[in-house]
């Protein structure tokens, strides 16, 4: 069974961060794009959601899109004016592991 398109209905940016040093060796970080992606995004239900509080996890959504293996929790994801921190690895999916992946995202400021 595979992934149905129709259900990846948002268009996501994935960015990645850069850190650079000005000439007085102070640390600057810009966020480039890195790729953008169809995916499914859903803000977790209340329940989950106090669920994950009481846990101590961060998660205020996730994100579902086709398995990659290059994006990690150093980047963060930007979709209909939200900025979200990735703040987990990404989790396979239950069939085989390699159709799409999930990867738990929190709001940023």
């Amino acid at each position: 069974m595979g992934q149905r398109a129709g259900e990846l209905c948002h268009r996501v940016t994935i960015q990645s961060k850069t850190v650079t040093y000005d000439e007085n060796n102070y640390e600057t970080e810009t966020w480039a794009d890195f790729k953008k992606l169809w995916a499914k995004v859903e803000f977790l239900s209340v329940k989950d959601a106090i669920n994950a509080k009481a846990s101590g996890s961060q998660t205020t959504a996730r994100l579902k899109l086709r398995k990659r293996s290059d994006i990690t929790t150093e980047m963060r994801v930007l979709w209909d004016g939200y900025t979200f921190q990735i703040v987990s690895p990404p989790k396979p999916d239950n069939v085989n592991g390699k159709i799409y992946m999930t990867l738990e995202l929190a709001v940023v400021g």
